[in-house]
């Protein structure tokens, strides 16, 4: 699709035109400008694009190689009919974009976003853009971030055209000045002539035509040059060294709050209005341009305004000078550069610091951690600390009221951060609820113990959020400078280490980094590579648990349990490492290979062992397995794979799977339920809303949790739990089976409860397939109607 023309596409091509910028050799300040695009915006490539009648052109480009490109169907030519961003996720499914040759071929775009480069008349003269050859989305800041650059830009594009427009105003003036100098000499050379020129008449009124033309001529062009002056946005100046005395334009002093009669012509009107800090610098660079030490005279600097306030100006100059080389004159100009002063500050601000609590983000804190590390190497009494924070239980404050009062939360709690810090000290928020703290110039180990201390105190006053009381707690890790370290990230894996040791220690708490916490944490690395090879070696191994029945004892199905065999540390426990596979992800191969292992098995027992009902086996299921978008469609292969029915497989899932997304969990139950699968909630009775989500999903069996079947023989309320549950299960059509049913007692009990089904070391503990297979062949054996027989 070609994109239409402007409606005052003449004027913005007259404005183009003016600005003086068409094929012109590249700049480094527009280069500047384009790579810090292309690094905010995370893109390999970035252009200024500027759209000509039939053409792109482009100043300058970032991991491009063309220098143009035609207009037709681009990108920028729809870029600049819009006041915002442009933002193309993907230009292969747009059908403004999907048969452009930069799409369909080299460079194979896939990413647009262009941001208009809008003048003050409100032209668009082209873009600002950051290209990527990948389907991607560009975040809010970034965004942002780009308009501010395409404002920059534009500033850019504004004093090349008007330093362009000076320097051919003020060549014009001095070719006018040397003509009427040339003049005057003629004049002068007529007069004496006088006597000559009577005798040639004719002659005569030839030359006073001549010289009346020029002056007409020279009169034009300053008019011209007066026209220029004041039709310029920068405010011109000029300099008379010989009688030190400066021509200000109106335009000069109104950047200034001034009419044209209130500022006089002495060089200290401008001098002194120059920003103490700023007024030295300016002076000598000045002295340096007249003395030939520069090429031309250029600074910025602020300069006070009317109001009181101080504005930014660019001002540039050049020095006139005579057959000696001596100067007598230095003409230039004033540009008004408080925005793109303001812009490139804010973008400074946000580089370096986080956007939603205004604290020092990872990279200013990175800094000034290798600035403390240096110092600690040429210091040997220079002691500090950092502070890791990780605020416990963030998630459920964002789950149960929502992402504005979590944000609310974490802006409280940068302020009451800053305030209970010394000056000299940084707290800086790393991202999520991560904050980190530099303790700066400590004299002992316990002064950064107090300060934990001090912060967690100060934190664990409620806040008050939107009329909501939040109290809340947080887990920090704490590691001391040593001269040993050399890069700052290694001091932050420390506190890192020591607030996740905090938090396996029961949160709300700190700890202090040693060196056993790291090998630790390589140990858990090292566990996680070997978890890694295990699936490739094949040391994973299935164990089955028998699930009974307490009418008569009959093995009724049986519960997979993984166990690990690690060719150096012999069987793993499940406890050991199945935390690290769902943190890795390694749960969701594990997981599909469990089931896969325990279904082919159990449909082997099922052709070896006949029973009515038919033998079940009952699997695990973690969360994340659980909201894994293709797990229907897996368990429905495994299904046809291992020939088992679905009605013999039992899902067993804990409750917090399914309350972390209700309305996933509803269409993945009802899924499984439609498919003929069963499905358990495993420990039941140990979530704090177990009764309030029971009757909302299809459940087929509640577990009751081996922590209430142990305490069932002590004295308490334990009897009565398990009691209501069983009753439960009953009333809403669930069957109960009871874990970890270990004594005579607790199985009388349970019957006497009408609870079904119970597993445990009572029965038996978890057998591998061969002596499940033995047990099996027994109690079958045992059996008249050669149904699967007591345990």
């Amino acid at each position: 699709m070609r994109a239409p023309l402007p409606k005052d596409e003449a004027a913005r091509l007259a404005s183009l035109r003016q600005s003086h910028i068409l094929n012109t050799a590249p700049e480094e300040a527009f280069d500047d400008l384009t790579r810090l695009a292309a690094h905010i915006c995370e893109a390999p490539m970035a252009l200024i694009s500027l759209v000509d009648a039939d053409r792109l052109w482009f100043k300058s480009r970032v991991g491009l190689m063309a220098r143009e490109a035609a207009r037709e169907d681009s990108f920028c030519a729809w870029a600049i009919l819009e006041p915002g961003v442009l933002i193309v996720p993907d230009a292969a499914t747009d059908e403004r974009f999907s048969a452009h040759p930069f799409v369909t071929a080299n460079p194979k775009i896939r990413f647009y976003a262009g941001a208009p480069l809008i003048t003050s008349e409100g032209q668009a003269l082209g873009t600002l853009c950051a290209l990527d050859r990948k389907p991607r989305e560009l975040r809010p800041e970034q965004a942002k971030a780009l308009r501010a650059l395409a404002d920059a830009v534009v500033a850019q594009l504004e004093l090349k055209r008007q330093r362009t427009e000076l320097e051919c105003a003020l060549t014009e003036r001095e070719q006018l000045e040397e003509r009427l100098r040339q003049s005057e000499e003629s004049i002068k050379r007529i007069e004496q002539k006088n006597t000559e020129l009577a005798r040639t008449n004719a002659m005569f009124r030839k030359r006073v035509v001549e010289c009346q033309q020029t002056l007409e001529e020279l009169k034009a062009s300053e008019e011209r040059y007066t026209l220029a002056m004041d039709g310029a946005h920068d405010g011109l100046w000029d300099w008379n060294l010989k009688t030190d005395e400066v021509y200000f334009s109106p335009r000069w002093k109104a950047m200034l709050g001034y009419e044209e009669s209130e500022i006089g012509n002495s060089p200290q009107a401008w001098l002194s209005r120059v920003h103490p800090e700023e007024v030295e610098v300016v002076k000598a660079e000045i002295t340096a341009h007249l003395k030939g030490l520069l090429p031309h005279f250029q600074n910025e600097h602020r300069v006070l305004h009317r109001d009181g306030t101080y504005r930014w100006m660019f001002a540039r100059g050049l020095a006139v000078r005579d057959s000696s080389g001596a100067a007598y004159r230095l003409a230039g100009s004033q540009t008004d550069i408080t925005r793109r002063r303001e812009a490139e500050e804010q973008l400074l601000h946000e580089a370096f610091h986080d956007p939603l609590t205004g604290l020092p983000n990872r990279a200013m804190l990175m800094t000034r951690l290798k600035r403390s590390l240096s110092r600690v190497q040429h210091r040997e009494d220079y002691l500090f600390a950092v502070l890791f924070l990780d605020v416990d239980r963030f998630k459920v404050v964002n789950d149960s009221l929502g992402h504005q009062v979590g944000d609310q939360l974490l802006i409280a709690m940068a302020r009451r951060l800053e305030d209970s810090l010394r000056p000299g000290d940084m707290v800086a928020r790393l991202g999520g609820d991560e904050f980190a703290i530099i303790l700066d110039r400590l004299r002992a180990v316990s002064d950064a113990t107090h300060a934990a201390e001090r912060v967690q105190k100060d934190l664990m006053a409620p806040f008050n959020l939107n009329g909501h009381e939040v109290f809340t707690t947080a887990s920090i890790g704490v590691a001391l400078s040593v001269s040993e370290y050399e890069r700052a990230e290694e001091l932050i894996r420390d506190a890192d280490t020591a607030m996740y040791r905090a938090k396996d220690q029961g949160r709300g708490r700190f700890e202090l980094f040693d060196t056993g916490m790291h090998s630790r944490a390589v140990s858990l690395l090292q566990l996680e590579t070997d978890l890694r090879r295990a699936i490739e070696r094949k040391e994973f191994r299935v164990h089955y648990q028998p699930i009974v029945s307490l009418k008569n004892w009959s093995i009724m199905g049986f519960e997979a349990l993984l166990r690990w065999h690690h060719p150096q540390h012999g069987v793993i426990s499940p406890v050991e490492f199945i935390a690290v596979a769902e943190e890795t992800g390694l749960i969701i191969p594990i997981g599909l290979w469990v089931l896969h292992e325990s279904c082919r098995q159990m449909r082997e027992w099922q052709w070896q062992f006949p029973a009515d009902p038919p033998l079940f086996i009952s699997v695990n299921l973690s969360g994340k397995q659980f909201s894994q978008p293709d797990l229907i469609e897996r368990i429905q292969q495994i299904l046809i794979e291992t020939g088992l029915e679905a009605g013999s497989l039992k899902l067993e899932i804990t409750e917090s799977a399914i309350i972390e997304n209700t309305e996933l969990a509803t269409d993945m139950l009802e899924q499984l339920k439609a498919l003929g699968v069963r499905v358990s909630l495993d420990d039941f009775g140990t979530g704090y809303s177990s009764l309030s989500y029971l009757h909302r999903f299809p459940i087929d069996t509640l577990k009751i949790d081996r922590s209430f079947i142990t305490r069932l023989d002590l004295p308490g309320k334990n009897s009565e739990i398990v009691h209501t549950i069983v009753t439960l299960a009953r009333n809403l059509g669930m069957d109960v089976i009871a874990e970890g049913v270990e004594t005579g007692e607790q199985i009388v009990k349970l019957d006497g409860m009408r609870c079904e089904y119970g597993q445990g070391y009572l029965f038996s503990k978890p057998l591998d397939g061969e002596a499940v297979k033995l047990l099996i062949e027994e109690t079958y054996q045992r059996k008249p109607d050669r149904n699967v027989g007591a345990a």
